[in-house]
């Protein structure tokens, strides 16, 4: 009888350590350089702050979502690097991001004025904890202004 309670405690348990993570929360954009700018494709890299609410470090093994300025696309972003995330922290992915110069004058008054832009990010994430793995839904809006003066600064 006590074999039975043991085995139930240590089932209890498993079940518990094993819950779903909550998603990240998205905190914004920084750090933005310039790598190549053309007439055509533009290289742009740049740190994407999120926030991990768990209370447990997990490895991020996939990210793959679309960014949007204003409610339209600006670019795909994907990452397919294992990062280790820790627990209650606010941390960076690095960004590297390939947009079109139509993109980018779509959004010029804006980031010349340096106004307030609403930022999206929709995808999936793949995240594991020990042996397991699992694809999460993300979305995120935020309002960012968009520094053209540090952008450029940095391109120098």
């Amino acid at each position: 009888m006590k074999l039975n309670k043991y085995i139930l405690l240590a089932l209890v348990i498993v079940f518990a350590s094993c819950a779903s993570p909550k998603p990240f929360v998205f905190k914004g954009i920084n750090a933005i350089k310039i790598e190549k700018a053309s007439f055509g494709k533009n290289v742009f890299n740049a740190q994407f702050q999120y926030e991990n609410p768990n209370n447990f470090q997990l490895t991020l093994k996939n990210l793959d979502c679309d960014v949007f300025i204003n409610d339209k696309l600006f670019t795909h972003y994907k990452l397919d690097t294992n990062y280790t995330i820790p627990a209650n922290k606010t941390f960076n992915l690095p960004a590297r991001m390939e947009i079109e110069l139509a993109s980018l004058v779509q959004n010029s008054v804006a980031i010349l004025f340096n106004k307030p832009m609403k930022i999206a990010v929709k995808g999936n994430a793949t995240l594991s904890k020990g042996f397991i793995t699992k694809s999460l839904p993300i979305e995120f809006v935020t309002e960012q202004k968009l520094d053209l003066k540090s952008i450029l600064s940095a391109a120098n």
